[in-house]
């Protein structure tokens, strides 16, 4: 086996990265924008926020992309990770919907410096038979995070009285900032491959003369765009309709995250067996339950128990996607193929969620036409998720 096959060996610190930095995400991410829908955002300001906030992600993630190939990884996932911090932070010194909104914006843009960067860092831990199997196990730890996270907001809200309000999510968040910080210390102890002395430099057209490549991205694009389309209604569903307490909100993440905790090792070794194609679309055909779930629940814990199911879904996604693009990419270039495909999904989901509070403010009454929003929205990701079995796939054909 040659260095460049020889993958790193895992260890506790880069355990506790992704066990850090998904503790963060999944409070800043679950409460950020109920944070600004409880401030007063409009459904359109909702769907601007939603589609924003993945654009910035999704586009920074493919500067970084190319630049963390070029210049080692643990610099942009260490400079993300507190610049989501310093960002999070701030969202507790305002209650103005418009500055929450591009404070929220800001953060996704720290969080689009080091995805990449940490996506691509996994495959320096990993063979092409393996690959599975060791993001699979790594995701597993990072979800113990996000569940531990959510275990923990329960603890501190299951006593809350009154209505939720934005003071309601300061605890929370101010948790989030803390744990960001922490992982952005925490990666620059982790260790990864020396650069290549004759690394390439990108040509972005070179992304596109890859066939494989360019059907995922196209992929990416039309179900980015379906799937986006729920994204401002969600929130409001939450806060205007169910108007629902700090600790039911954790309950609904706290159940995806333990299916999600215990499906990625089992996920991980099936996708080693069988390939990827098949986990890919099982993911985003398991997407359509979160609007069905959302349009018909009367109680928050019917939508705690559609939760159970998109767990599964997420951890499909979160196992696939990565191992799927890291097989594709060429090693000095891992970041930036990675990049590509959420810069695609970003861009679709911006035009989705812009379009999906656009139309429903306008044309549907806002709140009150929430489930026409929804509805269409499953329907979409059904359509768009079964696209995904024209994709090449991507696992060797012998081991």
């Amino acid at each position: 086996m040659s260095d460049e096959e020889t993958p790193l060996q895992t260890n506790r610190i880069l355990m506790a990265t992704g066990f850090t930095q998904l503790f963060s995400d999944s409070l800043n991410n679950r409460f950020n924008n109920l944070l600004v829908a409880a401030a007063g955002a409009t459904v359109n300001q909702m769907g601007f926020l939603q589609g924003a906030k993945s654009l910035s992600a999704n586009l920074t993630q493919l500067l970084s992309g190319q630049l963390s190939d070029r210049y080692g990884k643990r610099r942009f996932i260490s400079a993300g990770r507190i610049l989501n911090a310093l960002a999070i932070t701030a969202l507790l010194l305002t209650d103005n919907p418009g500055r929450l909104i591009w404070l929220v914006i800001l953060s996704s843009f720290g969080n689009g410096l080091s995805i990449p960067s940490w996506n691509s860092l996994l495959g320096d831990y990993t063979t092409q038979s393996n690959r599975g199997r060791i993001i699979g196990a790594i995701n597993a730890i990072s979800q113990l995070g996000s569940f531990t996270a959510m275990v923990i907001a329960i603890l501190i809200s299951i006593n809350q009285i009154g209505d939720t309000t934005t003071a309601s999510y300061h605890i929370v968040l101010a948790l989030a900032a803390a744990t960001s910080l922490l992982s952005g210390i925490l990666i620059l102890r982790t260790t990864e491959k020396p650069l290549r002395e004759n690394r390439r430099k990108l040509n972005i057209s070179e992304l596109f003369r890859d066939p494989k490549l360019t059907r995922y991205l196209a992929l990416n694009f039309l179900y980015g765009a379906g799937m986006s389309f729920a994204w401002p209604l969600f929130p409001m569903v939450i806060t205007h309709r169910l108007n629902m307490r700090i600790w039911q909100i954790s309950t609904l993440s706290l159940t995806s995250s333990l299916v999600s905790t215990l499906s990625q090792r089992r996920l991980g070794n099936l996708m080693d067996n069988i390939g990827r194609k098949p986990i890919i679309t099982m993911s985003r055909l398991t997407m359509a339950i979160a609007p069905i779930t959302y349009a018909l629940a009367t109680q928050w814990w019917h939508i705690a128990i559609g939760e159970l199911f998109l767990g599964f879904g997420m951890a499909a996604w979160m196992s696939s996607e990565s191992t799927y693009i890291i097989d594709l990419a060429p090693g000095e270039l891992r970041a930036t193929y990675l990049a590509s495909s959420t810069a695609a999904f970003g861009v679709a989901s911006f035009i989705g969620s812009n379009l999906g509070g656009y139309i429903i403010d306008t044309y549907f009454g806002g709140v009150a036409g929430l489930n026409k929003g929804l509805f269409l929205s499953s329907a979409l990701r059904i359509i768009f998720g079964l696209a995904y079995f024209t994709a090449y796939e991507s696992k060797p054909e012998t081991q």
